[in-house]
């Protein structure tokens, strides 16, 4: 397999990361997540966090939802290889894990992640593979060095999981690899990687569980709170966060409107 890296092709691939012992719970788990959900039972993370959509395979804040998965989240490999771009500070921007339901439209289109949120900081996503993952039960196609083109022109197909897709006019899918990975392989890509996986109805299953990371010099999140997983100490937060508090506060009507928002929210 060739090697990849972040400037020229826009990720790259750790292997052998995890293994089938420490895998193996969490396949187990993740059945036990989708039957949940798949009986459309009470939700009690629903005020906080999205719905699971086992309809199109994503189930969504599992760092949050079951502490298993935040070890994965957590590696210091992953974490180290990241620190080539973040630096010392760290962060979880958002993480779901996806697979392919057998029987359902389960195809991922040519896409950017967060494509539609072009201010906000850069992210890497970690793509961790709970099972072998080949072209017959669902690899990634990745365009290498796409990252380069910076974000595309898009559309958005409501009531979709994939909802925000690339105008297909601005790339050549003939340039496009399957990265094909062992069980505890992990990959790690630029979010403006295009990239996208075939529909297949294969017996095999192909999980993984998806992690986008972000750095801490401007903590924007989706949803949730700000969790660090590296980093944060006083010293290096003060690199980026210099200014003292009293300047950088919001002024009042925006304190007033966010209390606002906050009482209707628990209505």
């Amino acid at each position: 397999m060739r090697e990849y890296n972040f400037n020229d092709d826009g990720f790259v691939i750790l292997k052998n990361v995890f293994s089938e012992q420490q895998l193996e719970p969490l396949k187990k788990l993740t059945n036990e997540i989708i039957a949940y959900g798949e009986q459309e039972l009470e939700d009690p993370f629903r005020k906080f966090y999205l719905k699971h959509r086992t309809d199109q395979g994503v189930l969504y804040d599992l760092f949050q939802r079951h502490p298993e998965f935040q070890e994965l989240a957590k590696n210091s490999k992953i974490l180290d290889k990241l620190g080539e771009v973040f630096g010392e500070n760290i962060c979880l921007y958002e993480n779901s894990l996806v697979y392919k339901p057998k029987g359902k439209r389960n195809a991922v289109p040519w896409h950017q992640d967060f494509i539609s949120r072009p201010k906000e900081p850069l992210k890497y996503i970690g793509w961790i593979a709970l099972d072998d993952v080949r072209i017959e039960n669902g690899a990634m196609k990745i365009i290498p060095g796409s990252h380069k083109f910076g974000f595309l022109k898009w559309f958005r197909l409501k009531g979709e999981t994939h909802h925000d897709r690339l105008d297909l006019s601005q790339i050549d899918a003939n340039n496009a690899v399957y990265v094909e990975l062992d069980a505890g392989d992990v990959l790690i890509f630029n979010q403006l990687v295009v990239h996208s996986s075939d529909e297949c109805d294969s017996e095999k299953p192909r999980r993984a569980y998806r992690i986008s990371y972000a750095g801490m010099d401007k903590i924007i999140i989706p949803r949730g709170t700000p969790l660090v997983l590296r980093g944060g100490h006083p010293l290096t937060i003060a690199k980026a966060f210099s200014k003292r508090a009293s300047e950088t506060e919001d002024p009042f009507y925006v304190k007033f409107i966010r209390k606002v928002a906050y009482r209707l929210n628990q209505i």
